[in-house]
């Protein structure tokens, strides 16, 4: 005769199918594609700092429209449409870019001289809508209480606006004093498309992650002491950064754990 007490109860669950109601959605990355807010800014800064320097010089069907401009464009309405729910994010962000965009093609037109100047002034733009874009994510990130893919997304977005104003900034000390920097032979001609110069861009990644080829070197010293901020401002946002999203994981797995342990059985 069998004893009651040695048959499994139909109210435990088994523990083989205890995480049965986590599912893995097969069209998730869709779904975040179009519906994360920070993924579009991540994908045209990737698209404007990596495929940039490959086609951003190239003039597109007219003369004084480069591909360049394009990527421009597309982070301008990544910005516009992660931040089109708040008014005050949404006006600021769009007053910047259309700004920088209508003062370096109006630059294009004119005689070399003033040239110069108007894209100094365009890249200075460019330069406050990226902080102004640093600033809004990174608070963002760094206050969210669950961590998520857009989360993930909008760190790596971070890093690479970083990398985005060091460019510019290079890119303005390029202009302003030519010796500020050794730099290779040019394969193609002077870059005039919107945004910072594709080599200052490329210099910029490089510095961050420091790696450093050295085919590209500061020779000022405001040059040198700006790669070294950029530089460590990158390792140090990367040490935080790593620290803040796996406190923030374990803090949500353990909360997890302890609200469905003290859950009463169904």
């Amino acid at each position: 005769m069998t004893d009651d007490s040695e048959m499994p109860s139909d109210n435990r669950p088994s523990p083989a199918v205890s995480g049965s109601n986590e599912r893995i959605e097969p069209l998730g990355f869709i779904r975040l594609y179009f519906g994360g807010r920070y993924i579009w800014i991540m994908t045209g800064l990737f698209l404007m700092m990596i495929i940039g320097p490959l086609i951003g010089r190239f003039e597109i069907v007219t003369t004084h429209f480069y591909v360049g401009d394009l990527l421009v464009g597309v982070v301008l309405l990544a910005a516009i449409r992660a931040f089109f729910k708040d008014r005050r994010h949404f006006v600021t962000c769009i007053t910047l870019g259309i700004a920088a965009i209508l003062v370096g093609t109006l630059g294009r037109y004119l005689p070399a001289d003033d040239q110069t100047w108007f894209t100094v002034m365009a890249l200075s733009l460019d330069t406050l809508l990226l902080s102004y874009l640093i600033l809004l994510i990174s608070a963002d990130v760094f206050t969210t209480k669950e961590v998520d893919a857009d989360t993930i997304c909008g760190s790596i977005s971070v890093y690479l606006l970083i990398s985005g104003v060091f460019a510019t900034v290079y890119s303005i000390q390029l202009l302003v004093d030519p010796a500020s920097f050794f730099l290779p032979e040019q394969p193609v001609g002077a870059d005039a498309s919107l945004g910072p110069d594709r080599l200052m861009a490329y210099f910029s990644l490089i510095t961050i992650t420091t790696v450093g080829y050295g085919d590209i070197t500061p020779q000022s010293e405001l040059a040198r002491s700006l790669a070294n901020l950029e530089a460590i401002i990158g390792q140090v946002y990367l040490t935080v950064l790593v620290a803040r999203l796996v406190g923030s994981h374990i803090s949500t797995v353990a909360y997890r754990r302890l609200t469905h342990e003290d859950s009463p059985p169904a």
